[in-house]
């Protein structure tokens, strides 16, 4: 007995290193993700990974929203991102930006294609500068692709309309498909279930600078053209502006990607942004070409230059007047306001009588019509002294008006109906006194 106890506590620490042993031989550790919505910020900022990455890489960004948060301008060593939907921009505007460029910043700008209503091939200069007037000065054009095989936004999902297809004894339509003697068919059904979804053709990036083939991918069916090209046809350009291309990103169907010189500084047209919102950030050379384009500066993506609340475009211009205005406004209010007027000291000899109280009090409550709150406690004591004639109510208000030598009526209106005169009042309290000193 001496020696089991002795070895007891071994035994138990190996078998539970065995029992450990043995779990960690038969199971294997499994990680699972578990998918959540994102933040609401993060669904109203197409751009929050862009920023989130710009800002690892300690360059500062902000979100512009409206021109008086725009203007006036930052520094050269700020990168502006302009999406399409920025609004029309003014002549003065555009000759601000175009002089910040030259002085050197770096401008990025999403172009605008015509709307549906206009004809690219009949549309007149002022039309086209009318749609952008920012990059068409610049000799830049957005043209939609001919070709009917690139990337387009389907109208009409083909699986749904396969599904439609099918006939209603099918039951599993996924089944009937893949089980289907037709091959044909099968071959659809496996392309449209299982293939990835057709994606737009990769753009290569070129120039002049010595470094590895970088490719992007926009969603985009239009591609950009520069005046320049059309020299070579001997038509005349229409830029206002002296540019030259310096680099460019295309395929087959032309190019998506114009980066422009501008005296000391570089505008870069793109047909569209997607390439750096928070699902395609990560693919392929996004993430560098924002790098590239960026460099070390701080970037700011601009959504609006459109005209913003008068408040706050007010507040934003002149802060002191909206301030000078508001404390004109407490004055005033100050002034209109009722106040009431100092407190009048009570007199050390200012002494009355209880009576006086009384008198006083009973007096208010009957000009602020609170007659029954005069006869409470009366009528109280006397319906006490009532319920001493009968059980019965009606038998009991009987018996008393009959020793008080009233009508029954006045002694049941004394002690329920509310006062509407003096002698009223008086005759109420008269009775109800008689009837409470009654033995």
């Amino acid at each position: 007995m001496a020696t089991l106890r002795k070895w007891f506590p071994a035994l138990l620490a190996l078998t539970v290193l065995g029992l450990f042993v043995t779990w960690y031989a038969l199971t294997e550790p499994v990680t699972t993700i578990h998918r959540v919505a994102p933040d609401s910020a993060v669904q109203r900022d197409p751009f929050h990974a862009a920023q989130a990455w710009l800002n690892q890489r300690e360059q500062p960004t902000r979100r512009i929203l409206s021109a008086a948060a725009l203007f006036p301008l930052p520094d050269v060593d700020t990168t502006l991102v302009f999406d399409k939907q920025r609004g029309l921009m003014t002549r003065d505007q555009v000759d601000t930006l175009i002089n910040w460029v030259m002085d050197g910043g770096d401008l990025i700008v999403a172009a605008r294609p015509l709307p549906e209503s206009r004809d690219e091939g009949t549309a007149t200069d002022e039309q086209w500068r009318d749609n952008d007037p920012l990059l068409y000065p610049l000799g830049i054009t957005v043209w939609e692709i001919e070709d009917d095989d690139e990337f387009q936004v389907l109208e009409e999902d083909p699986l749904i309309a396969l599904l439609a297809m099918m006939p209603v004894f099918a039951g599993d339509p996924l089944q009937y498909c893949m089980e289907s003697d037709n091959e044909d068919l099968r071959a659809t059904c496996e392309s449209l279930f299982c293939d990835a979804p057709e994606q737009p053709e990769t753009l290569e990036l070129h120039s002049d600078d010595d470094m590895l083939p970088r490719h992007i991918q926009l969603y985009s069916d239009h591609v950009l053209w520069h005046d320049s090209w059309d020299e070579e046809d001997d038509i005349e350009p229409h830029r206002e502006w002296h540019t030259e291309v310096i680099a460019y990103a295309d395929n087959e169907h032309g190019s998506q990607l114009i980066q422009l010189s501008l005296g000391e500084g570089q505008i870069t047209v793109l047909t569209d942004l997607s390439l750096w919102d928070n699902e395609h950030l990560l693919y392929f050379d996004h993430a560098w070409l924002l790098a590239w384009l960026a460099g070390d500066d701080g970037v700011w993506f601009v959504r609006s230059v459109a005209m913003p609340p008068l408040l706050q475009w007010l507040w934003q211009r002149a802060p002191e007047l909206i301030l000078a205005l508001l404390v004109l406004l407490a004055l005033w209010l100050w002034l209109r306001i009722p106040r009431q007027g100092p407190l009048q000291p009570v007199a050390d000899d200012s002494h009355h009588d209880y009576l006086q109280h009384l008198h006083a009090s009973g007096y208010f409550q009957w000009r602020t019509e609170q007659q029954d709150n005069l006869l409470t406690a009366l009528r109280q004591q006397a319906s006490a002294r009532l319920r001493g004639y009968h059980n019965n109510d009606e038998k009991a208000l009987t018996l008393a008006a009959r020793d008080l030598n009233c009508p029954a009526g006045e002694l049941h209106s004394a002690l329920n109906d509310t006062p509407q005169t003096r002698d009223q009042l008086i005759h109420q309290v008269r009775l109800l006194q008689a009837l409470r000193s009654n033995t």
